[in-house]
């Protein structure tokens, strides 16, 4: 049997002073606010789990990557295109317009003619660069989005991302070519082109970005080129970091170092509760504390403690936290789709959702140097067919109601990012728990589990009754075949959580011998030197 020990969650936060973009699940850039932890999708793929975006602080050294003053014919402020002077004789570009897809701004440039040399030629498109202070050794990484918008690329070689070292009046001193693949007419936000470079001369005192298409002689060419937020920044590129007429800074992830959740797209509806607020009658608020919904009692509701129950009404967990506290029977929904990012602040290699009513799980993490270190998503429709035409025509279809993984990487800051979807319907998820795991031994044959129904019914004289439907538990007795030299641990361990919620796994396979809950009895065997066994019984959580 295998233990899922949860972390207890509380209130975490991530600061950043200034704004963020990212993708969102419908592969458009958008922008996240300041000291809000930014959730983005791979606008290449965005069936993949979203993920958490920790970075540290970073600069976008291209002035004007938003391109502001573009219009037919005009390039945008503090850029520039040309043909090489050493000749592309007949060789064109053409400003089409500047314009938005998908959330990215961009520029078309039309390149078009044919080039009369023998050999081949370059047309340069340069990025414009406020050209910042380098120094033997500095890394500069470039990036941007392109696609072709027009024409075919038949005339056209290669195309090439170039860095250009220059001396400290900023003439040319050197440079190196970095090829990259060939754009396609596929959506801009799938194409990013990136490449890193070194600074390897000792008098270099700045450095620069363009790109360079390189045109095979005497081929006509007319190209559209669309070209989408060029970045360059230190070391590294980061998340976009948009400009208008001068380099941009935006400050660096601060990440709580409490345990909790970070982020989620579940609204909060009821505000928390404050003493110095007057509460008309079935006004709702809930306590920071312990994320529970009270509703008032009476009209003019004003200073009364939440523990006063003639002014308030005690429900249930809000809606955003209800997935987080000890039982199923409270349930968090979000149309479409639920997101929550959680800071275990330890290592926790298991994660357990419950009471799911979704189509898939996607769950992913993020380290704060490594960045996206896992990613995992998993359907859970099962099988209908019993290998039946018949069966996996017209039978109803079967939806797993819970999710496990035991193979979270071993970070002890990293976050992890939970999507639970429903496309076109209501997701929903009763219970979620992340912890560390612990092997207590093989559950052996014999294990049982029974349902204690808490519904109650009332018969009347005439025969007729009326039932009561509530939730429900589930109980299960294991035997635990474990080494006896680990029965006292394990003993000191269990009791350690006697009242504790645990996720007990007989089985990582059959969800019907997952259980969360509390065990209620525990009795040791000690039956030889090698092994023993210890049997318990587990009582689970309220369900729905």
């Amino acid at each position: 049997m295998i233990i899922v020990d949860p972390v207890a969650l509380g209130d975490a936060a991530c600061t950043r002073p200034s704004p963020k973009w990212v993708f969102d699940r419908t592969g458009t850039l958008v922008e996240v606010p300041p000291n809000t932890l930014a959730v983005t999708y791979d606008p290449a793929d965005l069936s993949a789990a979203p993920y958490a975006l920790i970075e540290g602080e970073s600069t976008n050294f291209i002035r004007n990557n938003t391109m502001q003053g573009a219009a037919p014919g005009v390039m945008p402020t503090n850029w520039s295109a040309s043909v090489n002077n050493s000749g592309a004789a007949g060789m064109n570009f053409i400003p089409v317009g500047a314009g938005v897809e998908d959330g990215i701004e961009y520029m078309d440039i039309q390149f078009v003619g044919t080039s009369n040399l023998a050999s081949s030629a370059r047309v340069i498109f340069e990025i414009p660069l406020g050209a910042p202070a380098a120094v033997l050794g500095d890394k500069l990484a470039a990036a941007l989005f392109m696609k072709i918008a027009e024409g075919r690329i038949d005339g056209a070689s290669r195309f090439n991302l170039v860095f250009d070292e220059l001396r400290s009046d900023r003439t040319y001193f050197a440079g190196r070519s970095y090829q990259l693949d060939s754009p396609t007419n596929r959506p801009l936000r799938e194409q990013q082109f990136e490449a890193q470079h070194e600074i390897f001369n000792a008098e270099t005192a700045y450095a620069r970005a363009y790109i360079s298409i390189f045109v095979d002689a005497g081929v006509p060419m007319n190209l559209t080129v669309r070209f989408g937020l060029p970045r360059v920044e230190r070391n590294k590129i980061t998340s976009l970091i948009k400009t208008s007429l001068s380099a941009v800074t935006r400050a660096a992830d601060v990440i709580s170092n409490t345990a909790g959740l970070i982020y989620s797209n579940v609204p909060m509806v009821e505000p928390p509760y404050s003493a110095a607020t007057t509460y008309a009658k079935d006004a709702a608020v809930y306590d920071p504390a312990t994320k529970i919904v009270y509703w008032s009692m009476q009209a003019g509701n004003v200073g009364k403690p939440l523990s006063d129950g003639a002014w308030w009404n005690k429900r249930t967990a809000i809606n955003r936290w209800a997935m987080f506290d000890d039982r199923n029977s409270t349930v968090t929904s979000n149309p479409e789709e639920i997101i929550a990012v959680v800071s275990a602040r330890a290592i926790t290699q298991g994660l357990f959702a419950g009471a799911l009513d979704a189509s898939e799980v996607l769950v992913s993490m993020t380290h704060p140097t490594r960045g996206l270190v896992y990613s995992e998503k998993r359907n859970l429709v099962l099988p209908r067919s019993g290998s039946s035409f018949f069966g996996w025509c017209f039978n109803r279809l079967r939806m797993r109601t819970w999710f496990l993984t035991l193979a979270l990487p071993v970070f002890a800051n990293a976050l992890v990012t939970i999507t639970i979807r429903k496309p076109g319907s209501v997701a929903k998820c009763g219970m979620c728990l992340q912890g560390a795991v612990v092997e207590s031994g093989r559950s052996l044959i014999g294990l049982g589990t029974e349902l204690k129904d808490y519904s109650s019914t009332t018969f009347f004289a005439d025969g007729s009754s009326e039932t009561t439907e509530r939730g429900f538990s589930k109980r299960m007795s294991v035997d635990v075949m474990v080494e006896t030299d680990r029965v006292e641990e394990l003993e000191d361990y269990l009791s350690g959580r006697r009242q504790k919620t645990l996720v007990y796994l007989a089985s990582t396979t059959r969800g019907d011998t997952m259980l969360v809950g509390k065990f209620s009895s525990l009795r040791k065997v000690i039956g030889n030197f090698r092994r023993s066994t210890m049997s318990l019984q587990i009582e689970g959580v309220l369900n729905r």
